[in-house]
C-alpha cells in the first residue's frame, strides 16, 4: 500500500500548477503596486508644488511706476522702476517692450524686491524707441507674475 501512494502522480501535476499561476499573480501585483506608488507620489508632488507656485503668485503684486528712456549715447537705454506691493519679495525675471523681450539688462534683474521696495531695471531696449510713440511695457517676476504700462516716449 504505501508503494502505491508514492507511485501515484495523479493531482500533482495540478497543484504545482496552481502554484505557479499563484506565484505568477502575486509577482506580478507586488509590480503593479510598486509602480502605482511611484506613480502617484511623484503627481502628487508635482501637484503640490504647482499649488505652492499658484499661492506665491496670487501675494505677488507690482507696480510700474516710473519709465525713462535714454538714447543720448544711440542706444535706446531705458530704466523702469518697480514697485512690491505684494505681500511677499520678488524678482524681476524679464521685461518686454511691444511684446519683444530685452536681452541685454545692465542693472536689476533678479535683484530680490523686499516688501513695499522699488528696484530700478535698466536694459537696452529691443526695439528702436521713437519720439511721440506709444508702446507696451511688460515686467515679469521669476514666478510668472506681471504688469503691463502703456508708455509714450
Amino acid at each position: 500500500m504505501p508503494r502505491s501512494i508514492i507511485r501515484n502522480n495523479k493531482g500533482v501535476s495540478e497543484i504545482v500548477a496552481s502554484l505557479l499561476i499563484i506565484l505568477i499573480v502575486s509577482v506580478a501585483g507586488a509590480a503593479l503596486y510598486s509602480y502605482s506608488l511611484t506613480t502617484f507620489s511623484s503627481s502628487s508632488s508635482s501637484f503640490q508644488s504647482l499649488t505652492t507656485l499658484r499661492e506665491e503668485r496670487t501675494q505677488e503684486r507690482l507696480s510700474i511706476i516710473a519709465v525713462w528712456w535714454d538714447n543720448s549715447t544711440g542706444q535706446d537705454l531705458m530704466n523702469i522702476t518697480i514697485l512690491n506691493a505684494g505681500k511677499i519679495h520678488f524678482a524681476i525675471d524679464a521685461v518686454y517692450v511691444n511684446g519683444t523681450a530685452a536681452l541685454t539688462f545692465t542693472d536689476g534683474r533678479g535683484t530680490t524686491v523686499v516688501l513695499s521696495d522699488i528696484v530700478s531695471v535698466k536694459f537696452n531696449s529691443p526695439i528702436i524707441i521713437d519720439n511721440d510713440q506709444s508702446y507696451e511695457i511688460v515686467a515679469v517676476t521669476e514666478r510668472g507674475s506681471k504688469d503691463a504700462i502703456s508708455w509714450k516716449a
